[in-house]
């Protein structure tokens, strides 16, 4: 008999645990439905507030200056961004294709960045260094010239020219110099010298 009572009032007390946990939750929601309620209409007047609808805000925008702004978009994202996956931050280019690249794409062989699908390309062939440009204010023209046939190279013919900048130490001057070294494929580099005969 005393045991069946002592059942009873653990199954008792155990209801009543219950039973309070439940309001509690049903008490807290109703809480929080009841404080929502009250923000709502605060909320939404300084929602009104901002969007005020005045000329300036629909103004129309020039179709050259769309142009000009997605354009420079599109550079500013491919500069950044990952040219195989778009989410990703560029973590530098690839010395072969000049693309932008993420860190899970891109290895280094010495001290040449290589997108990992083109590494193939460069471990498979024998480079020759073709041209020893320094570079200086007046050379920044053929800089230029020579990262356009780069490019053009690349895209039009699949012709890989790897550029990389060098510093050489002058002891004689103390100033340190800075070149630009031209790299091409052994079997590439008659054709490309042709190419790059401002260089010379």
């Amino acid at each position: 008999m005393d045991n069946l009572l002592i059942i009873l009032v653990i199954i008792l007390l155990i209801s009543v645990i219950i039973l309070i946990g439940v309001l509690a939750f049903f008490g807290n929601r109703f809480l929080k439905m009841k404080e929502q309620e009250r923000l709502n209409p605060i909320l939404k007047k300084n929602l009104d507030d901002t969007q005020i609808d005045s000329p300036e805000t629909h103004k129309a925008i020039s179709p050259e200056l769309l142009s000009a702004l997605r354009s420079g978009k599109k550079q500013e994202t491919h500069a950044l961004y990952c040219t195989d996956h778009p989410d990703e931050v560029s973590n530098g280019k690839c010395a072969i294709s000049g693309d932008a690249y993420c860190a899970h794409c891109l290895t280094k062989q010495g001290d040449i960045r290589i997108a990992r699908k083109y590494l193939d390309l460069y471990l498979d062939n024998e480079w020759e260094d073709i041209y020893m440009v320094p570079t200086d204010k007046k050379n920044t023209e053929v800089k230029d010239r020579l990262m356009k046939v780069k490019k053009q190279l690349w895209d039009e013919k699949s012709l890989p020219i790897i550029i990389q900048g060098h510093y050489k130490i002058n002891i004689q001057d103390d100033e340190i110099e800075e070149f630009i070294v031209v790299l091409t494929r052994n079997e590439d580099k008659e054709f490309i010298k042709g190419e790059l005969s401002f260089l010379s």
